[in-house]
C-alpha cells in the first residue's frame, strides 16, 4: 500500500502525467496508490484515515 499526499505542485498537467506513471509503475509491482491532497487531510483527516484503515482491513484479508 502507497499513501500519496499531494501539494499544489501536483496540479500542474507535467506532476499529474508523472503520478499517473508513477502510480501505473506501482499497480503494475502489485501496490494499491491512496492519492490525497493537502486539503483533504487537513479538513477531512478522519475520513482519510477511515480509508487508508479499510484498505489496510481489506488487503489484511487476502
Amino acid at each position: 500500500l502507497v499513501v500519496e499526499l499531494d501539494g499544489s505542485q501536483h496540479y500542474t498537467p507535467d506532476a499529474q502525467h508523472d503520478d499517473e506513471i508513477r502510480t501505473q509503475t506501482l499497480n503494475a509491482m502489485g501496490l494499491r496508490v491512496l492519492r490525497f491532497d493537502n486539503q483533504q487531510v487537513l479538513q477531512e483527516l478522519e475520513t482519510v484515515i477511515g480509508v487508508i484503515f479499510a484498505e489496510v482491513k481489506a488487503r489484511l484479508r487476502r
